[in-house]
């Protein structure tokens, strides 16, 4: 099973919240899964633990983590509908509690769903064969690819997600909202079938771009404006590149390449996108 950390907190409802998250993370990818707990450190100097599992049989991969905040960020690859998604589990502020869109676990699920480079990440049949020699060593990513900023003015009906991937409704069933580029949505249909290209578009609705920020309607208090909202997060390590040795054939004396380990990289992810209103954006503050 995968191994989440855990932050260690007094309030009982934290526990509830965080109990409830790791049963509904532990049923999202089959333990039969080949799996790796990866021990890295974040630029706080916290170590946290990314767990990285594989499903050859669907070409897909998972990888997970807890931020020292208590967000967990799941990243899904779809290689064979060149789809990955993130959804983030976030705490819910005090003053969201009242809303009915958050009654227990207390969390806030956000998704967005992103066409896939496939040039960009290791495989999955790659990343079921990885091994660690030592568990235990914290694990620094060799390359940081800095950050993407992205604006978001789609969003995804999760009833008919699955023209685009199967993997969405299974990750982000319980999301307020799966967000999505409309450059991204004319890519997708144009890989898939002529006769579904449709709708792929017509699983998906266009949201006008509020005019204010989620943090600068906060300090109005107007609660019933929608705003725009930022969220910010990372993926601190992941395979993001096979490397190649040279040599000679033994028998033959010819050169030749063989595969001798993995590049690992950090990217950052910068994104905005409409809510129903400041109380759907608490962390907007940067």
């Amino acid at each position: 099973m995968p191994t989440i950390l855990i932050v260690v907190m007094s309030s009982p409802m934290f526990w509830g919240v965080h109990l409830a998250c790791l049963i509904f993370l532990l049923s999202c990818f089959s333990s039969s899964n080949p799996q790796l707990v990866i021990n890295i450190k974040n630029q706080g100097g916290d170590v946290l633990q990314e767990v990285l599992a594989s499903n050859v049989s669907e070409d897909v991969v998972q990888l997970e983590y807890q931020r020292a905040d208590g967000t967990i960020v799941t990243q899904m690859l779809d290689f064979r509908k060149e789809v990955q998604i993130y959804r983030l589990l976030i705490l819910a502020e005090e003053e969201q509690l009242p809303l009915k869109s958050f009654q227990p676990p207390y969390y806030q699920a956000v998704c967005f769903a992103a066409k896939l480079s496939k040039q960009d990440f290791i495989a999955a049949d790659a990343i079921a064969k990885l091994r660690q020699k030592n568990p235990h060593t914290v694990r620094y990513p060799e390359e940081d690819n800095g950050r993407e900023n992205a604006t978001f003015e789609y969003t995804l009906d999760v009833s008919r997600s699955n023209i685009i991937s199967n993997q969405i409704q299974q990750l982000c069933i319980n999301a307020t909202a799966i967000y999505v580029q409309e450059t991204d949505l004319r890519l997708w249909a144009a890989i898939g079938n002529p006769n579904e290209a449709f709708m792929v578009l017509d699983a998906a609705q266009h949201m006008v771009r509020p005019a204010s920020r989620c943090k600068d309607i906060a300090v109005t208090n107007s609660s019933s404006m929608p705003c725009q909202c930022r969220l910010n997060f990372c993926v601190p390590w992941y395979p993001c590149g096979l490397k190649f040795c040279r040599g000679h054939d033994q028998q033959t004396g010819k050169a030749l390449s063989y595969r001798c380990g993995i590049k690992t990289c950090k990217k950052c992810l910068d994104y905005s996108f409409p809510v129903k209103n400041f109380l759907f954006c608490p962390w907007d503050d940067y």
